[in-house]
C-alpha cells in the first residue's frame, strides 16, 4: 500500500486499478486513509475511488479520486482475458527485452560498466520483472468455459503464480474501456484520432 501511494505521487496517474476481492478489500481500506511514510516522514494523502458506491460515504470527500476498483466475475475475467490476448496477438503491446539482453547492452556501454552493483540491479529490474511476466503469460493457456463466448485461462505449471499477468490484463482491459468511451465521445463531436489500442501492428519487444 505504501509503495503504491509512492508511485501515485511520483507518476500522477489518471487511474490506479485495485482488485477489491478478498485481501484487496483490506488494501483498499488503507488506500482511502492518510499514511505516514517512515522513509521521508511525509504524510501521504488518502485516495478515493471513482467507481465504487460502497466507498463514497467512507472515503474523505476531498480525496483525489484516482482509484478504480474491480470486483472480478467470470464475465469480467473473460473480457480481460480476451482484451489482453487480442492486443498481444495484434501487436499492439510492446514488451521490454529480457534482462539478459539488457545486461549485455548495458555492460557494453562505458556508463554501464562503471555502475555499482546496486545501480545495475535497479537499472535491470524492469527487464527482470518483464521476463517474469512473459513466463507467466507463457504458462497460461486460454480455454473455453462452455458458456457463450466466455473464456478462462488454465495454468500449465500449477506452482507458478499469475499475479503480474492479472495486473497487466486489468490495466489493458481498463485502457480499452477508457478508449472506447473516448472514441464514442469523439465520434459524437465529429473528431477523429487514433488512440493506443485502436491501431494495429507494429508492436515488438524493445
Amino acid at each position: 500500500m505504501l509503495e503504491l501511494k509512492r508511485l501515485i505521487k511520483a507518476f500522477n496517474p489518471k487511474e490506479t486499478i485495485i482488485d477489491i476481492n478478498g485481501l484487496g478489500i483490506g488494501f483498499a481500506d488503507l488506500m482511502i486513509k492518510p499514511t505516514l511514510d517512515p522513509r521521508t516522514g511525509e504524510i501521504l494523502p488518502a485516495y478515493g475511488f471513482s467507481n465504487r458506491d460502497e466507498y463514497f460515504d467512507i472515503q474523505p470527500r476531498d480525496a483525489k479520486k484516482v482509484l478504480f476498483g474491480i470486483k472480478a466475475t467470470s464475465d469480467i475475467n473473460s473480457q480481460m482475458h480476451s482484451a489482453l490476448y487480442s492486443k498481444i496477438y495484434s501487436g499492439c503491446l510492446s514488451f521490454l527485452i529480457s534482462e539478459r539482453k539488457a545486461k549485455e547492452k548495458l555492460m557494453a556501454t562505458k556508463i554501464g560498466s562503471k555502475m555499482k552493483p546496486e545501480q545495475k540491479v535497479a537499472r535491470l529490474m524492469p527487464h527482470e520483472l518483464t521476463s517474469q511476466l512473459i513466463n507467466e503469460i507463457m504458462n497460461l493457456k486460454p480455454k473455453p468455459t462452455g458458456v457463450e463466448n466466455k473464456i478462462a485461462v488454465e495454468m500449465i505449471n500449477k506452482r507458478m503464480t499469475k499475479d503480474k499477468f492479472s495486473a497487466l490484463e486489468m490495466g489493458v482491459w481498463r485502457m480499452c474501456e477508457m478508449e472506447n468511451e473516448e472514441i464514442a465521445h469523439r465520434r459524437n463531436r465529429g473528431i477523429g484520432r487514433r488512440l493506443t489500442f485502436t491501431r494495429s501492428g507494429g508492436g515488438r519487444r524493445k
